[in-house]
């Protein structure tokens, strides 16, 4: 299945054809964010740098004034522009690795200027309370992959779908001839999609889709999207592909970036239980650069697609098929954890 296919751009500026007034409003209240606690550290300042240049701020422009709400305001009209920035101001409201409340106060005023709703924003003071329960509601109810997932069974499968659903979850669902069509995978040629699929999982000690413990196979594109595009599995590259993940998908795709946060930056275990959270591991830089490509995805992934047709073609074409450029290689696992999806689990 097809999606529509966006403008390939390198800057946030660029996807989102942002003035360089609405710039520099955005790049401002980034600021008030990170410095909400006081000076920022490494991380804050890390992250100022970066948000300069993906939204194009001039190096020669004068020093930055204080976004007031009011003037986020008036250079952000549009609810879907609105809420898109007051989404993006949780990832600086956690970037020190943890939340403090006077940065969670700028992004709640900032929100109540603009009229956002933002179930992302109330996460917020629950990731800063360590409310485990009140960050996953939250995700159970708006992750699109899981809302996805529920649907797509339903609308295929019915009650016999929801009923395998269940099982899977007890650990007791397996179907020998899903699983005996990816162990033939090893048999494919060197550099194929597909054997470095079945090597992968052999490597990990992963049980392949139909087998006891296996994921489902509606949840394979993705680890098929780390392999794709050369994100690791470890905590960074977790956060890489939640990113990518934000980048295509529709709905309430900041999902996928509150979920990387709270698991793999905050350690907060929000995660399947197979995860396990770690503290520090979001880098904004890999994370943004995931997000802006993928925007450029032509295939709904998530969706009825043939991923079976490309697994005996080379690696290095499949990318292209996919409307992406070739991956720039793998990143290095360091402490690799299983891909069960990112959706939270109970």
């Amino acid at each position: 299945m097809k999606t529509k296919a966006r403008e390939p751009a390198t800057t946030l500026a660029q996807a989102f054809g942002l003035t360089e007034a609405r710039a520099s409003v955005a790049w401002e209240a980034v600021r008030a964010v990170v410095e909400a606690a006081g000076p920022p550290g490494p991380r804050g300042r890390a992250l100022l740098e970066l948000a300069a240049e993906t939204l194009e701020i001039p190096s020669s422009a004068s020093t930055p004034r204080r976004a007031t709400p009011e003037r986020v305001a008036a250079a952000f009209e549009e609810p879907r522009d609105r809420r898109m920035l007051v989404d993006m101001l949780v990832v600086p409201a956690c970037i020190d690795g943890e939340i403090h409340r006077g940065a969670e106060a700028v992004v709640r005023d900032y929100a109540r200027a603009l009229g956002v709703r933002s179930p992302w924003v109330d996460a917020l003071g629950a990731m800063r309370r360590g409310n485990i329960v009140g960050v996953k509601r939250r995700l159970y109810t708006r992750a699109p992959d899981g809302r996805r997932l529920f649907a797509r069974t339903w609308r295929e499968d019915g009650i016999k779908g929801l009923l395998q659903m269940l099982r899977f979850v007890l650990g007791l669902y397996t179907d020998p001839e899903l699983s005996a069509r990816f162990i033939a995978l090893g048999s494919l040629p060197e550099g194929t999609l597909g054997r470095r699929f079945h090597d992968q999982f052999v490597e990990r000690g992963l049980a392949f889709p139909g087998q006891r413990q296996g994921i489902p196979e509606r949840m394979v594109h993705h680890d098929l999207m780390h392999i794709i595009n050369g994100y690791g599995t470890d905590p960074a590259g977790e956060c890489e592909i939640a990113g990518f993940y934000a980048g295509f998908c529709e709905g309430d795709a900041f999902a996928f970036i509150v979920v990387a946060l709270a698991t793999f930056h905050l350690g907060l275990p929000v995660s399947p239980p197979m995860v396990t959270p770690t503290r520090g591991a979001f880098d904004p830089a890999r994370v943004l650069a995931a997000f802006l490509r993928g925007r450029t995805l032509t295939v709904d992934v998530m969706g009825q697609w043939d991923y079976w047709s490309l697994m005996p073609v080379p690696l290095s074409e499949v990318p292209r098929r996919l409307g992406l450029a070739e991956a720039a290689g793998e990143h290095e696992d360091h402490g690799a954890v299983p891909s069960p999806g990112l959706v939270a689990g109970p």
